[in-house]
């Protein structure tokens, strides 16, 4: 911030500085009233010589001598006190015009500071410097306590720092300090766009934090909760404690309709693995009719076959579930190769467009790839197995080899 505010101030002194030169720099004036009366008298001198020779020479008689000289008296007396007015005015004016360029030197660098605070992005310029800091904070510590420490003070001196409060909010919350985590939560919400999509995200959280810290839906869990709707009807938070509301309830089929619309934004990790978990549980609630369609699939790796060592961290396996002919999986479920083999179930949370079930399907081509890249589509040098059919009425359980390098 301080060389925000430096170059401001330079391109303000900058701008008074051109006003100023205009003031300062010497102008072109008319000769000063003495000039002006000298030159006039001069004048008077020289006629008044000649007139005086005139009358030596009796070219001129001395009643004429006296009438001209007299006139030409008037006329000196006339035009040195006409000059001598017309000076003072333009002088006059020439100081009033001094103090008019003062004043607009004054007033503009004013009148910009006040329109950039007014108008300009100060406040986000501040922000993201701030955010800069705690970001090296945050890579910087080592332990969550190192982590919260240099967090509180750093928010200490720079409290006008969102996303420095919600990384507070979340370590107080992983260090199980939930009052101080529900405060930073709302300090974090005090700082950013009413109405934004950073709002909706962090009043998810924030519900999430009082949730864990009444231990049941209270009424300010449920405010926040719907909150969050009115700004996102796709919040993963929000959904979530809105499944585990309607499982409490016993009402589990709205539950696992939640958490179906939670997952497509879940992420992979621990987020997505705890939804399917919920959702699976929630189907076993259910009656036989309502729980739908599923798929047990057993996968494994042939004997003798893997994959390079360098993209096993990026690596991810696919099961997925297609129409014949149809490149587009309908069905899809993200692993780690790592855990092969594995067990999975496909059902209708995993479909990859809402609504999709796996009743409304006869049969369907199953099929398991181990992407070295970790995205979809297939790369020469990624693994798979071979393409099984199976009538989704049999309720059969499927076993997928991965037996193939994809040249």
């Amino acid at each position: 911030m301080t060389e925000l505010w430096a170059a401001l101030a330079l391109l303000l002194c900058v701008t008074s500085g051109f006003v100023l030169w205009a003031l300062w720099r010497p102008l072109p004036m008319a000769q000063n009233v003495s000039s002006r009366q000298q030159q006039v008298i001069t004048l008077y001198r020289a006629k008044q010589a000649e007139l005086e020779q005139e009358l030596a020479a009796a070219q001129l008689s001395r009643s004429d001598y006296d009438q001209q000289l007299t006139e030409m008296q008037r006329t000196l007396l006339a035009e040195t006190q006409t000059h001598t007015v017309a000076d003072s005015q333009q002088v006059g004016r020439h100081s009033k015009g001094g103090l008019l360029l003062l004043f607009v030197s004054l007033a503009l660098p004013s009148a910009g500071l006040l329109t950039y605070l007014e108008l300009g992005a100060h406040a986000e310029y501040a922000q993201g410097v701030n955010m800069h800091s705690t970001r090296t904070i945050s890579e910087q510590e080592q332990s969550l306590p190192e982590l919260i420490s240099g967090l509180e003070a750093e928010l200490e001196e720079h409290k006008n720092n969102p996303e420095g409060w919600y990384l507070l909010a979340n370590s107080y919350m992983q260090n199980e300090q939930l009052a101080q985590g529900i405060t930073a939560f709302e300090q974090a919400l005090g700082l950013v766009q009413p109405g934004s999509s950073q709002q909706a995200a962090l009043l998810g959280q924030y519900a999430q934090a009082l949730f864990f810290n009444d231990g049941e839906f209270t009424a300010r869990v449920n405010q926040a909760i719907a909150n969050t709707m009115a700004l996102d009807t796709q919040d993963v938070s929000a959904l979530s404690l809105l499944g585990i509301q309607a499982f409490e309830a016993e009402n589990y089929a709205a539950a696992v309709g939640f958490w179906q619309r939670a997952l497509p934004r879940a992420g992979e990790g621990q987020g997505q693995a705890s939804l399917q978990a919920g959702i699976a549980s929630a189907r076993q609630l259910l009656p036989a009719e309502a729980r739908g369609a599923s798929v047990s699939v057993a996968v494994s790796l042939a004997n003798g076959l893997t994959f390079a060592s360098q993209s096993q961290v990026q690596a991810v396996l696919f099961v997925y579930a297609k129409q014949a002919g149809v490149p587009m999986p309908l069905f899809a479920t993200k692993l780690d190769p790592q855990q092969l083999p594995i067990d999975v179930t496909l059902t209708d949370a995993m479909a990859l467009r809402p609504g999709t079930r796996l009743a409304d399907y006869k049969e369907l081509e199953l099929m398991a790839h181990i992407a070295l890249a970790g995205v979809p589509g297939k790369q020469a040098g990624d693994l798979v197995s071979q393409s099984i059919t199976l009538v989704i009425a049999s309720g059969e359980a499927v076993n997928l080899t991965i037996d193939q390098i994809l040249q």
